[in-house]
């Protein structure tokens, strides 16, 4: 061997490293001249294979970079034999901040996929970029029947369906954009794998026997630092605490560039609300929260602390925003008592068969008023305090489409979110009360200075002349109309008014507003 060309050793090793992921590592372990050819010999590297049996996530990991470091700059395939679908992202992770080095991906085992990614893009338009990852939590069994069932709806309909790992956006564009499916059963761990560089991440809930517990939602979120867009979709079903993960709580994961963020149909809300950090927040979307049967709506990691008296006696008086102020945001102003009173209220109760803490604004809501989704207002409503409190976005927009919270969190949200521009409300129970907080104060101050469109759709409990009454109030300090109005040099005028399906707004009310509004109503 001693006296066989560098040239010929290198043809030999690169055909002995085709058959394992540890061959080139082990041959340059035999002696000093093996282990110099193979340093300077990138194409060695060129071909990765793994499987997800023969080492640990760990060890598979260190691997992956080590080739992908001996390669250079070298183009690159990989071959992974996969015994779990579980698996396929932590062996992937490493390659995905690659894309322009990566010729092919051949899977085989538990799902079989060719992927040729020079056939995805066009070298002209720049380098490729992977966008997007999508992730489904599905049943293993059903994982292969949802296949099918895509494939057949796609035929039917004439379209031509993406079954692939990856898939090149369908849209026309100039750069090379791809996105990511994969189907789980259950979230990586973190520990698994490299950091994920994509800017919009789905994960959808589509197994009604499998659901993704909040704790490992959160630690997944940990290793996607860049995200922009995130969305999660649920199935509604009761996160799954023992008192031993109390023990490991959550961690509060940054991501300071998201900027739109979408929850649906989860009762994980405030849980995944009150452990997220983003402060570059601008658009947050909360859909089909609302459920009418009774759950823990308490965030059981919070740390316990002994009852402490609470002073009884009202504030001052009115803050600068015109109303009086507890820990729950404004509320009327009432004269103080002639002596203060210790209260103690309580630091804990019990929820998930566990001690939990309470927070600010835990307590009941003193307003009263009317709701079909007690349980989930109060997590919806907790969750946007916790979240807002922590990051302090500049949100600009906020949808609630079937998600509802109790008044006084509209109140406390009415009065810490100064920058939002767009309101969106559907199918809500939210009283009157909480239309008139949307008019100016005794002293003319206006809550949501920022405001310029705001939509009612389908909220059945408010009256119509509540809405009118708000509406006019709010536009006569904005927009400085009415007979002795003054326009409030702090707020913005109303641009767009919808009221749509909310039965006590009548075609009496529809024409009050249209003549305060003019064009800036729609009411269809």
């Amino acid at each position: 061997m001693d006296y066989l060309p560098t040239e010929l050793l290198v043809d030999i090793f690169t055909w002995c490293t085709h058959s394992a992921a540890l061959t080139a590592i082990t041959l340059g372990e035999v002696c000093r001249q093996w282990k110099d050819i193979i340093d300077h010999s990138p194409r060695l590297f060129q071909l990765i294979i793994l499987d997800d049996y023969s080492l640990s996530f760990d060890v598979t990991n260190r691997v992956s970079h080590y080739y992908l470091g001996h390669s250079h700059n070298l183009p690159f395939d990989v071959d992974i034999t996969i015994t779990s679908r579980d698996s396929l992202l932590p062996l992937l992770a490493p390659f995905l901040n690659h894309l322009s080095r990566w010729r092919s991906c051949t899977i085989g085992g538990a799902r079989e996929e060719a992927v040729r990614f020079g056939e995805f893009w066009n070298r002209e338009n720049g380098e490729p970029k992977l966008e997007e990852l999508d992730i489904g939590i599905l049943d293993p069994l059903e994982m292969d029947e949802m296949a099918d069932q895509m494939r057949h709806q796609a035929a039917e309909e004439g379209d031509i369906v993406q079954s692939g790992t990856f898939k090149p956006y369908t849209i026309s564009l100039t750069s090379n954009l791809l996105f990511m499916t994969v189907m789980l059963s259950q979230l990586p761990s973190p520990l698994t794998l490299s950091p994920l560089r994509f800017v919009t991440l789905s994960i959808t809930e589509s197994s009604m026997t499998l659901n993704i517990r909040p704790d490992d939602l959160l630690r997944f979120l940990t290793v996607c630092p860049e995200l922009e867009f995130f969305s999660f979709t649920g199935s509604m079903s009761e996160p799954l605490i023992k008192p031993e993960d109390i023990r490991h709580p959550p961690p509060v994961v940054n991501l300071p560039r998201l900027r739109s963020l979408v929850l649906h149909s989860t009762l994980s809300t405030r849980i995944i609300l009150s452990h997220l950090y983003t402060p570059t927040l601008r658009e947050l979307y909360l859909e089909h929260l609302n459920v009418d049967f009774v759950f823990p709506v308490l965030n059981p990691y919070l740390p316990l602390s002994p009852p402490s008296p609470v002073d009884s006696t009202p504030g001052p008086g009115p803050s600068s925003h015109g109303h009086g102020m507890d820990e729950d945001g404004p509320v009327e102003v009432v004269p103080p008592s002639p002596a203060p009173t210790e209260i103690f209220f309580p630091s804990h109760t019990s929820a998930f068969g566990i001690n939990c803490a309470l927070e600010d604004g835990d307590s009941e809501d003193e307003f009263q008023d009317f709701s079909q989704s007690p349980q989930s207002d109060h997590a919806t409503g907790m969750g946007l305090r916790s979240l807002l409190r922590r990051s302090m976005p500049p949100l600009r927009v906020l949808e609630m489409d079937y998600a509802d919270m109790r008044t006084k969190d509209f109140a406390w949200m009415f009065s810490h979110t100064q920058s939002l521009t767009e309101f969106r409300i559907v199918a809500s129970d939210m009283a009157d009360r909480v239309m008139h907080m949307l008019a100016p104060d005794s002293d003319g101050t206006v809550f949501l200075p920022r405001l310029k469109s705001l939509e009612l759709i389908n909220c059945q409990r408010l009256g119509g002349s509540a809405i009118v009454e708000a509406i006019r109030a709010r536009v006569q300090a904005t927009d400085g109309s009415g007979i002795g109005a003054r326009r409030s040099a702090d707020a913005l005028p109303l641009e767009d008014v919808a009221v749509v399906g909310c039965t006590n707004f009548t075609g009496h009310h529809g024409l009050e507003l249209a003549e305060i509004l003019g064009e800036r109503l729609r009411l269809h």
